[in-house]
């Protein structure tokens, strides 16, 4: 509510409409703020005002009757596989820790913030789990340790009296991990247009998005499971991975009990 109280100081309760909100939503789009934060404002918005109804100030909610999806639609991000061919070309110029980075996105399927924020205390080695604390909307979830998140863990020194188990400096929590790999595959596809060869971007969460195909791919789970690694709010999300699927994979994803003796290497959970 911090981010919009100001929209609301002259106003009574009883002076919130549609049209009001309706004002704030255009006032935030004014401001570069994105669709998904603006249907948040409006839920936490809606949330006042549902307490103001059961309080008596107010007959009705006024934010019940928007279309939020309508009014503010859902991006529909694109999914971009990174191709082998385009990351052996980064991978040997990206410094280690931020490579392993990646590694470790491809092998868990863990958001960018929720791989930075990881601690050591939340790697479970005898359950073989990864418990992530704060993950979209602070939800917290646990993911299987594999051989190789386990290996890229091994290889991160430890900084004495830090949590992290990516970080930089003085064992600070790593940051700018996007802007610089951003920075490097433009410049790889900046030479790479030059040369003639060709090369396709690719961002740190395209990592996240080639763990799910893979994992569906590979008969590790159902797309109900994937769904649950990855932290999704709604089924309808995870189903964009059946487009990369071939009919007969589709067909197990779907499946609640998903081909799960076709486990590919990468997805072994690590021996005790």
């Amino acid at each position: 509510m911090r981010q919009v109280r100001g929209h609301f100081d002259q106003l009574s309760v009883q002076q919130i409409s549609a049209d009001i909100l309706k004002d704030l939503i255009k006032a935030r789009r004014r401001a570069g703020v994105k669709n998904a934060t603006i249907r948040r404002d409006l839920t936490a918005v809606s949330s006042v005002l549902d307490n103001a109804a059961d309080e008596g100030w107010i007959s009705d909610n006024p934010a019940v009757g928007l279309n939020r999806r309508r009014i503010v639609p859902e991006r529909i991000e694109r999914i971009v596989l990174p191709q082998d061919a385009s990351i052996a070309m980064v991978f040997p110029r990206l410094v280690p820790r931020v490579r392993d980075l990646c590694e470790f996105t491809r092998e868990t399927g863990l958001r960018l913030d929720e791989v930075t924020g990881l601690r050591h205390a939340s790697i479970d080695r005898n359950e073989r789990t990864i418990t992530v604390e704060k993950g979209k909307g602070d939800k917290l979830r646990v993911v299987p340790l594999t051989k190789i998140a386990e290996a890229i863990i091994d290889r991160q020194p430890r900084y004495i009296g830090k949590p992290w188990v990516f970080w930089k400096d003085k064992g600070q929590r790593l940051t700018e991990v996007s802007s610089r790999l951003g920075d490097l595959t433009r410049r790889v596809a900046q030479k790479a247009a030059r040369e003639e060869v060709e090369f396709h971007r690719f961002s740190h969460h395209d990592f996240r998005h080639l763990f799910a195909v893979e994992y569906l791919r590979s008969g590790r789970g159902s797309i109900y499971d994937l769904q649950g690694e990855l932290g999704h709010s709604t089924i309808t999300v995870t189903e964009r991975y059946l487009a990369f699927l071939t009919p007969d994979q589709v067909k197990s994803a779907k499946s609640v009990m998903a081909q799960r003796g076709a486990h590919s290497p990468r997805f072994e959970a690590a021996n005790a």
